[in-house]
């Protein structure tokens, strides 16, 4: 992968994270019930789904499936942290223990590296069983 790609998904990590920060407002999700939370994981977690998929296809023309799922999962949880930790750790005085009450958001610094290798998993699960049907 060059340093353009990198920096693609840096880019991508931010804007993903700033959405996110921007929806949750004013109490970046802290102001909304347990169960919608739980809700906003679940769904998150299913719509990166097609997305991992969509973006390994279109974003890499390698189709190393599994080593571009761990650079999402990597670019979409460490730098995702960082911005959390700069934001609610150091400026709001938190420290790493913003972790458990933003339970929400550790969530996904985890689930990124399973979700991710597993959709690459199944898409070449896929690509090996249709070219050997043809």
């Amino acid at each position: 992968m060059n340093f353009q790609k990198h920096l693609q998904l840096l880019a991508y990590s931010f804007i993903t994270w700033f959405t996110f920060y921007l929806f949750g407002l004013p109490e970046y999700y802290q102001q909304w019930y347990f169960w919608a939370k739980v809700v906003v994981c679940i769904g998150v977690t299913i719509a990166y789904c097609p997305i991992t998929a969509y973006t390994l296809r279109n974003y890499f023309s390698d189709e190393k499936h599994l080593t571009n799922a761990c650079w999402l999962a990597l670019y979409l949880t460490l730098p995702l942290f960082v911005y959390d930790y700069l934001l609610l750790g150091i400026y709001q005085g938190l420290g790493i223990g913003f972790v458990i009450p933003y339970w929400y958001l550790s969530f996904f610094y985890f689930s990124f590296w399973l979700q991710f290798p597993l959709v690459a998993w199944w898409m070449q699960r896929n690509e090996v069983s249709d070219s050997s049907m043809a």
